[in-house]
């Protein structure tokens, strides 16, 4: 047996342990299955992807098993509230600001100040097409009802009939991608962006509007994301006179009421010598920088040097990689950076998953994870490498993107290869320490102790899941803080599941230091692996 101590040991006079609640409890079962589920009188069954706010506290859907649990009413969402779980809504409960019932829930956002916001579709007698699809909110365990299809959307005179994906921002905020129904409504107008609160819902920007910084109109839209600072982002296609294939996309983002565009098809790629010949999805910080992928109008047709990644990180946008630059700790160069955006944090560090082509590069060894969180450009993960906490290498990485904290500390899932590594023990799940040292969080296989307390209660790792894909500020789920708690499904091979938070490489709190004596030794035990 392998067991992960964490040894610090003093050498001056007086030992200085950092010793916080975190530390003494490595990891935290929040919910398991078989366990009852707070608010009803059913077990859990199983989970689906916990979010993780800046507090450490989980948000989750549920399932349900147990008398009078049937498919009408055999999924919840619960979130933890001073250190509780409570049913926030279930499947085939009345849903508020309405008559009608939750017929399905979407998984929940959940912010710093503990609200939870979700999406459900209804049923009931008076529930149609046009009217079955809302968002509502819940703080201080009072769920209310935030927008509900077939309302009056506003800045408009027509009714919203459908909802994109939804993001919440710390302060309560939230923005959507919204469709509209009604009279004077047609294809040229019938989408627009929401930005608000629990008070109002008020419009950004919509179909057929100016885009600002051209003298072309909007067409359409991909969700936005939303910063702390109330200020959303989005990428949008354009329409109209001296608009073709080559200058038909951009990147807006919102503040105070105006929106900017921060780049264009068609324009000048810095970094470059060449123009924008596409242009992905956006992310945002509180800081009001964005970081999206590209791809260039190549002057030679070549697809080894026509995608990258630009970020407005310095305060002005910039190249921060592109195919056919060198890959750093790598021989290779880069070859393409997957079809997600890069993720940013608050002081405008991004990390990405990237691609290699080059001299000795081979599918075994092709894709690898890159962070400026460590002041350059620098390679986390790669694929052939040894995966750390394991003896075998890493194979690939999951199509989730990495989360990047404000701490400049990265979490990903990996995929595994080696001796001995099968279907049941081929994917893990990683983060950085403080100091950048990529630690194992678990591992498909291992064994992980779920009792929640003093006892032992080990069972072997069948699957995991993880949100990845965020900055922590750009309002999306995100399943790690920037403590450095990560937040984790698992399912067992006895079939049993559970919810937990890893504190394995949490930050200490200095409120919290222990001081003992010269000779005196911190242990914190870990991860426990066959």
């Amino acid at each position: 047996m392998k067991i992960a101590i964490h040894l610090l040991v003093g050498i001056s006079l007086t030992l200085r342990c950092l010793v916080s609640s975190t530390e003494a409890e490595p990891l935290r079962t929040v919910a398991f299955s078989g366990t009852t589920a707070s608010g009803t009188d059913a077990v859990f069954l199983g989970f689906g992807s916990p979010a993780l706010n800046g507090v450490g506290e989980t948000s989750f859907l549920g399932f349900l098993s147990g008398p009078g649990v049937n498919n009408g009413n055999s999924s919840g969402i619960w979130t933890e509230e001073s250190g509780l779980l409570d049913l926030i809504a279930r499947k085939g409960e009345i849903a508020p600001g309405t008559s009608a019932n939750f017929f399905d829930l979407s998984p929940p956002l959940l912010n710093n100040a503990g609200q939870t916001v979700f999406s459900g579709r209804l049923t009931g007698v008076e529930v149609t097409n046009a009217n079955d699809h809302g968002i509502w909110s819940e703080r201080n365990s009072s769920l209310t009802l935030f927008v509900l299809e077939g309302s009056r959307a506003s800045g408009t005179s027509a009714d919203f009939s459908n909802f994109g994906n939804v993001v919440l921002n710390n302060s309560g905020e939230i923005a959507v991608l919204g469709s509209l129904a009604g009279p004077g409504v047609d294809s040229s107008n019938d989408q627009g962006i929401w930005l608000g609160d629990s008070d109002s819902l008020n419009l950004v920007t919509r179909e057929g509007r100016r885009a600002p910084g051209t003298t072309a109109r909007f067409a359409s839209f991909l969700s936005p994301v939303l910063n702390d600072k109330g200020q959303a982002a989005f990428r949008g296609d354009l329409t109209g006179s001296g608009v073709s294939s080559t200058n038909n996309r951009g990147i807006w983002s919102e503040a105070g009421g105006s929106l900017a565009l921060i780049a264009r098809e068609g324009s000048s790629a810095p970094g470059t010598s060449e123009k924008f010949r596409n242009i992905g999805a956006t992310v945002v910080n509180d800081a009001g920088q964005t970081a999206f992928i590209g791809s260039l109008t190549t002057s030679t047709g070549s697809f080894f040097t026509n995608r990258g990644i630009w970020s407005e990180g310095g305060g002005s946008l910039a190249l921060v990689a592109r195919d056919g630059m060198a890959a750093p700790g790598t021989g290779s160069r880069f070859f393409g950076f997957g079809n997600q955006t890069p993720v940013l944090n608050g002081v405008g560090q991004v990390a990405f998953q990237g691609f290699l082509l080059g001299f000795g590069t081979n599918s075994s060894d092709n894709s690898g994870i890159w962070s400026t969180g460590r002041g350059s450009l620098a390679l986390l993960a790669r694929a052939g490498n040894e995966a750390p906490g394991t003896d075998v290498d890493f194979a690939s990485f999951a199509r989730i993107m990495p989360v990047l904290n404000v701490a400049n500390q990265t979490a990903f899932l990996g995929n595994l290869t080696g001796s001995d590594v099968n279907s049941n023990n081929d994917r893990g799940i990683w983060a950085e320490d403080l100091s950048g040292v990529l630690t194992l969080i678990a591992r498909e296989g291992d064994l992980l102790d779920v009792d929640g307390g003093p006892g032992k209660d080990f069972r072997t790792i069948r699957s995991l899941t993880f949100v990845g894909n965020s900055g922590n500020e750009d309002g999306r789920r995100s399943g790690f803080n920037a403590l450095g708690q990560l937040a984790f499904g698992a399912t067992f091979t006895d079939g049993t599941s559970g919810i937990f938070v890893s504190n394995l490489v949490a930050i200490p709190e200095p409120s919290t230091l222990v001081f003992v004596g010269v000779s005196g030794v911190c242990l914190l035990l870990g991860r426990r692996r066959l």
